[in-house]
């Protein structure tokens, strides 16, 4: 049993006992006390067995996601070897594991996309800038504000091309490019609240 589960369950009997100290406050005190006690038992036992079923029916539906997930995964890792320039299907796999935080393997598969695919995907160019940055930032085989230049001109206002573009660009020592891709990034009526925070700092430390 977890600790949040074991909490939840405390509080129930918490609230379970002062409902029926409440109900049976006008009757014998013994009476009273037996009453409480029995009632309660019987409640938080059918309380704990619900969240226990609760909690286990969601661990096995999890599991069983998990495990058809992979079973998909695996069948399109055999596709993908016996169709190496299937651009959208590698970058299924790549996006899979930038999700996993398996960078490495994220790295990899969004090169074998670009070289599939080089100037159409602008998920492909991000996520390849985005992979290099997280798996090997010191070991680069190509110029990244080359890819970033790529994504902004497919779609000039993209919000992760912009911000990995001024990141790129202040590590290279262009401030003012920097700059401009943060202010043109917060122009944008949707970004979040979190992402103009983020923007914010950066500019405050080229200012």
């Amino acid at each position: 049993m977890t600790i949040e589960v074991f909490l939840f369950i405390a509080l129930g009997v918490l609230v379970i006992t002062w409902s029926l100290t409440s109900l049976f406050k006008k009757s014998a005190d013994q009476t009273k006390t037996i009453l409480i006690l029995i009632c309660s038992i019987a409640l938080v036992s059918v309380f704990y067995l619900l969240t226990y079923q609760s909690v286990s029916n969601y661990q096995e539906a999890k599991n069983e996601e998990e495990s058809q997930r992979d079973k998909v995964l695996e069948a399109l890792v055999q596709y993908v070897e016996a169709n190496p320039s299937d651009a959208q299907a590698v970058k299924v796999i790549a996006e899979y594991n930038l999700e996993l935080g398996n960078y490495d393997g994220a790295y990899r598969y969004y090169q074998q996309a670009y070289l599939a695919n080089a100037s159409n995907d602008i998920s492909i160019i991000i996520g390849l800038i985005e992979s290099t940055l997280l798996s090997r930032p010191e070991v680069l085989i190509y110029d990244l504000n080359d890819l970033v230049n790529q994504a902004l001109a497919i779609d000039p206002v993209d919000q992760r091309a912009l911000w990995f573009g001024g990141l790129i660009a202040r590590a290279n020592g262009d401030q003012a490019l920097a700059r401009t891709r943060w202010l043109k990034l917060l122009e944008d009526s949707e970004l979040s609240v979190d992402m103009r925070q983020a923007i914010n700092e950066q500019l405050s430390l080229i200012n």
